[in-house]
């Protein structure tokens, strides 16, 4: 049988490319999460914090898929820095303020239960109330 070098080589490449590895898992963690899978989706959104700048706008979309559910107060934060931010999406400091707010009364809401620490809501509140300062919102709202 003879040997196609050309092949061989282009498997040798793809193989050590790393990074393009990298995007088909995502893109396939991406169609797994579109079709219902909690576990991808928290994959996904976890790209924020463990890959580049490349991959801020996946994250950013999971993110605020997952922080829209209302069930994760620490999403939410993540929602509410990406959007402060600019990452993923453009800045929208409005936008940051209802997030840190929402993951701050679900983080009440549960209680001792909740997977925010007391220097996570601590942080949280410091930024609602520099936020609402700067938007020239109530403190009362």
């Amino acid at each position: 049988m003879p040997v196609h070098w050309g092949t061989c080589w282009e498997r040798i490449k793809h193989f050590f490319d790393f990074a393009a590895r990298r995007r088909e898992r995502y893109l396939k963690w991406d169609q797994e999460a579109q079709n219902g899978d909690e576990e991808a989706r928290y994959r996904l959104l976890m790209l924020y914090r463990e890959e580049g700048e490349e991959y801020y706008p996946l994250a950013f979309k999971w993110t605020v898929i997952v922080a829209n559910a209302g069930e994760d107060c620490g999403v939410m934060l993540q929602a509410a820095e990406m959007y402060l931010a600019g990452h993923g999406a453009p800045q929208n400091e409005e936008k940051a303020l209802l997030w840190f707010e929402r993951a701050l009364s679900l983080h009440i809401m549960q209680g001792r239960n909740s997977p925010l620490s007391l220097d996570a809501a601590n942080f949280i509140q410091e930024k609602i109330q520099e936020l609402r300062a700067k938007l020239g919102k109530e403190h009362n709202e």
